[in-house]
């Protein structure tokens, strides 16, 4: 790859996910997405269900902890009554980078976005947002250069600088909570649900107030041990 020749990506870690996509499934909800965590279904990673309209899903996995394809499978070989008709019309797999951004993403006169500079919040593996607005930045910052006539290092950190100020920040603060999180034992993965609200769950999973989050959590002797304190 060549942004591995002429960066350091140390830190930079991939995570393996797979997703199928099925027809005539029974699907209760196809408003809700649910997904399932816990070292028997996903170890140190999430499975998803995701309804795609009518009775089509996509079914999918992203694991660290073992390989992911089995646990997939597993998970729809026990759920006949979702998927006793269903019918696969998809497949795909892809790594995703969940180790958060590397730390120096200008060299010299080059520039590096997206899931090559680790641009994606690691707890959710999501990067649409995170990886395009780097692209939009560093674009904007590239033909700024270029019309002050100062392609050079030193001005191209401006797209880091603008881009970590609120992006960075979100993807540390997810990889903070991602760390934390992968420690807990499904007991503890149950408790920790038990006292979470949604909104708490979307802070968590994408970087956003998990301070607050932390402090709430303080309450309950062992997640605030083996959680809170290491979110603060």
């Amino acid at each position: 790859m060549f942004s591995w020749r002429l960066f350091d990506h140390r830190g930079f870690e991939l995570i393996p996910t797979i997703q199928y996509i099925y027809r005539n499934v029974e699907v209760d909800d196809e408003h809700a997405v649910k997904f399932y965590v816990g070292n028997k279904i996903a170890p140190k990673g999430y499975l998803w269900f995701f309804p795609r309209g009518g009775d089509e899903v996509g079914v999918g996995i992203g694991t660290r902890g073992a390989p992911a394809k089995p646990y997939l499978e597993e998970f729809i070989r026990k759920r006949k009554e979702i998927f006793s008709r269903a019918v696969e019309v998809g497949y795909g797999a892809s790594a995703v980078p969940v180790g958060g951004q590397i730390e120096r993403r200008v060299k010299g006169n080059l520039m590096i976005c997206g899931d090559a500079a680790g641009q994606v919040i690691p707890l959710t593996g999501g990067g649409i947002h995170s990886c395009g607005i780097a692209g939009k930045i560093a674009g904007r910052i590239a033909s700024e250069a270029v019309i002050n006539n100062e392609v050079n290092e030193k001005f191209l950190r401006r797209y880091e600088e603008e881009y970590d100020k609120y992006w960075g920040v979100r993807i540390s603060q997810s990889l903070k909570a991602l760390r934390a999180i992968e420690r807990l034992n499904d007991e503890e993965l149950n408790i920790l649900a038990g006292l979470l609200t949604g909104e708490d769950i979307i802070n968590l999973a994408n970087g956003i107030n998990i301070s607050k989050v932390a402090k709430k959590l303080m309450k309950h002797p062992i997640i605030a041990t083996k959680l809170a304190l290491r979110l603060l």
